[in-house]
């Protein structure tokens, strides 16, 4: 349903609609022989979705690399030659009334209206390559039977403008469409890496709403499950306090501020680490004042700042390099000594870009053991890309003007960079999934099944060596809590001891991931839902134009 809603949405905002041609009537044709239109392995198969409106693979992808050159599978006319929605397509229709496309290419070598023979080369691949085959009456046929002659479509020849064509353009677009919607593997490839943010919040969608993606997290929290059973602490063994000196860094999440938050409520005590050993990290530079630690023991050279909710909405990459430095500054004030960074929610996404970039560019202080981060959304905030996708269409500002006078949000404004920087889709989270953790550090991801702030499931990071997700109730105070919980507790003090997480029996773990990911597909879903309700003025115009209203 979402899905259809959200493919909806780009029709009526790329294209006016038209009527499909009439009068169709059969000929007979030459038979053709087609030949594979590149040298490459076939990566992705023929998925035709079972409805119109759905996203699978109309064709077949081809594992091409950028600069192979891709060539008319056929000789024919071209009929269109050109960009879609940001990818470049080339259409050819042949004697037999079937037409081949090739999309997803980063150079185009023909014109539309020219003549092409079997090999002339159409264009250059930009990555992954896309073959798809249609019938005249607009039928997506496989390819595959195609190259290898065992399709034998009956042809139906549709008289048109053209000899059987359309006016070559709004029609074609509109298939040529289909494919960017798709979840094969070229077109995901296109949407993120090469794609507009909208392609990019599409290809998106049409993953999440696709019963194989759940199908294969389960099966990735099943083998991880597997493997902690292995090497696990026994809740009979007791949580190991480390006697040597360490520094905690405490990062807060978005929206905090330097008085009261969760991040503060970890419990440091009870983990060993001495109260002058504690630094708070200020979303202003620095560290925030902590009334534990009032006069920054043997931290005094340190700039001491106070930030508010507005400091924790500015970009991710400017709150990465403050941490960054805080934690060279930390080195210098206590050489020597272990830092372990604890990190709740939006800080474990800053504290992992800062780790991540100061590693790779020989900055990152030798000190730096150990990185936990407690309900960070690594794989983005569901939430975040609802409200990124509503960035996106039209009547989304006004949507998003709303929400905010209603105060319903408190004090996030999505007008600041952070709330878009976690989307799922977002550059930031695309660059944590790429960047890897210094070997120095051991990275711990914990989660909790019923967070409806950052539901478990996204807590995942593939970097991580553990992850966890902690059975919760389902509410948005199970974000909160879940930093103060003692489970939390045992769970870091086992990690900075070096010692495996929790063991977790195979019923609990299931409850926990069938929760959260429950809660994630119930988010995207709610914000597609919510897209398609603001964009509903756009598609009340689109249908206008389709009845010539």
């Amino acid at each position: 349903m979402f899905r259809a809603l959200v493919v909806a949405l780009l029709v009526v905002c790329f294209f006016a609609a038209t009527s499909p041609p009439v009068g169709a009537a059969e000929s007979s044709a030459t038979r053709i022989d087609y030949v594979p239109p590149v040298d490459a392995p076939i990566v992705d198969g023929f998925r035709p979705p079972e409805e119109i409106w759905q996203a699978g693979n109309r064709g077949i992808d081809f594992g091409t690399v950028a600069g192979d050159e891709v060539r008319a599978a056929a000789g024919g006319r071209v009929v269109f030659a050109g960009p879609v929605g940001g990818a470049l397509h080339v259409t050819i229709e042949h004697g037999d009334g079937l037409r081949t496309t090739y999309s997803f290419l980063d150079e185009i070598r023909v014109r539309r209206g020219g003549q092409v023979g079997v090999g002339d080369v159409v264009g250059v691949a930009g990555g992954a390559f896309h073959f798809g085959v249609r019938a005249p009456d607009g039928t997506y046929l496989d390819p595959a039977a195609l190259l290898d002659g065992t399709l034998h479509p009956r042809v139906i020849l549709v008289p048109g403008t053209d000899q059987g064509l359309d006016a070559l353009g709004d029609g074609e677009r509109r298939s040529l469409w289909s494919t960017l919607t798709d979840n094969g593997a070229a077109a995901l490839e296109f949407a993120r890496e090469t794609g507009t943010s909208w392609q990019r919040l599409v290809a998106h969608y049409a993953e999440e709403f696709d019963p194989a993606t759940h199908l294969a997290r389960a099966a990735g929290a099943f083998e991880a499950w597997r493997d902690q059973r292995g090497s696990c602490t026994p809740s009979s063994v007791s949580m190991p306090i480390r006697s040597e000196q360490r520094v905690a860094v405490l990062v807060s999440g978005l929206g905090t501020g330097s008085g009261s938050n969760s991040a503060w409520e970890i419990d440091t005590e009870t983990l060993g680490y001495d109260s002058t050993d504690v630094v708070r990290f200020s979303y202003a530079g620095g560290r925030s004042p902590d009334d534990a630690n009032p006069d920054g023991a043997g931290l005094s050279e340190m700039s001491v700042t106070t930030f508010d909710a507005i400091d924790s909405q500015q970009s991710i990459d400017d709150s990465a390099d403050r941490l960054s430095d805080l934690l060279a500054s930390v080195a210098a004030a206590r050489p020597g000594m272990p830092i372990d960074v604890l990190a709740h929610s939006q800080g474990g996404i800053v504290a992992r870009l800062a780790i991540g970039r100061s590693g790779a560019n020989g900055r990152l202080p030798e000190g730096v053991e150990n990185l936990v981060t407690i309900g960070s959304p690594h794989g983005g905030a569901p939430l975040a890309t609802g409200i990124e996708t509503l960035r996106e269409i039209p009547g989304g500002d006004a949507a998003l003007s709303i929400i905010r006078s209603t105060g319903a949000a408190e004090e996030l404004d999505d007008r600041h960079p952070a709330i878009g920087q976690l989307s799922e889709t977002s550059a930031i989270i695309a660059e944590i999934h790429d960047r890897p953790v210094p070997d120095q550090v051991r990275f711990v991801s914990l989660g909790a099944a019923g967070d409806l702030v950052v539901p478990g499931t996204v807590t995942a990071d593939p970097a991580a060596e553990s992850h966890r997700i902690l059975p919760s109730s389902i509410g948005a105070q199970a974000h909160g809590d879940l930093a103060s919980d003692p489970r939390t507790t045992r769970e870091i003090g086992l990690a900075v001891a070096g010692l495996p997480l929790g063991c977790q029996s195979l019923g609990e773990a299931a409850r926990s991931f069938v929760t959260a990911e429950s809660v994630r597909m119930a988010e995207s879903a709610l914000s597609a839902a919510g897209a398609a309700t603001a964009l509903s003025p756009a598609l009340q115009a689109g249908a206008a134009i389709r009845s010539g209203g």
